[in-house]
């Protein structure tokens, strides 16, 4: 029987590292970002609708979305982000549903994932038959980000403020998997609950 799994984490907290071994463990990926930039791609059906909101100063001169400059623009501005989220986060979830009903008419008896940074602002967290928390300490998110994007300590800050805290988040999850550690550790913690969920269905 096909379980449905919500994966989620604040960002720098480790969910993609979660995300790539549970796709080499064999489960089905569907990854709620990679739907959110095919809206947002050259040509993609959510961009009429951002230059509408945020005008052409988010665009590059060939039309394609500059993704950096709306990223600062919208995290460090809770109102600009809700707008943006508005106008992908309802086709994204209709895209999630059709993709998990179409696994299940198939005969599908993976584990999905359903790979979604914001699983529980959206109102995912139903969609699914139970829900994963990455967790990790704050600095080391900090200095993951900073060394990844290349942005400064203040601009992660702002962009964690506009987030749920860990703490709103564990009150609303099943499971929470802290990424403190090495990876070891955290892939430890993963095949743990893939065992569980196998016994399960056993």
């Amino acid at each position: 029987m096909m379980k449905v799994i919500g994966l989620t984490g604040g960002t720098g907290s480790g969910k993609s590292t979660a995300a790539a071994y549970l796709k080499e463990k064999g489960c089905c990926i569907i990854d709620a970002d990679q739907l959110s930039r095919g809206l947002t791609a050259k040509g993609g059906e959510a961009l009429g609708a951002i230059r509408d909101r945020f005008g052409e100063d988010v665009f590059f001169d060939d039309g394609s979305l500059d993704r950096k400059k709306l990223g600062a623009l919208v995290f460090n501005d809770e109102k600009k982000r809700k707008a943006l989220e508005e106008i992908t986060t309802d086709i994204v979830i209709e895209k999630i549903l059709r993709k998990i009903e179409e696994l299940r008419s198939t005969g599908n008896e993976k584990i999905v994932i359903v790979d979604a940074p914001l699983l529980f602002e959206c109102g995912m967290k139903d969609c699914t038959d139970e829900n994963w928390l990455i967790i990790c300490r704050q600095e080391s998110r900090i200095n993951r980000l900073m060394l990844r994007d290349g942005i400064d300590r203040q601009s992660i800050m702002d962009r964690m403020a506009n987030q749920l805290s860990d703490d709103e988040k564990i009150a609303l999850t099943d499971v929470v998997i802290d990424n403190s550690g090495d990876l070891e550790e955290l892939y430890n913690q993963i095949d743990r609950l893939i065992e569980r969920i196998k016994n399960e269905e056993a």
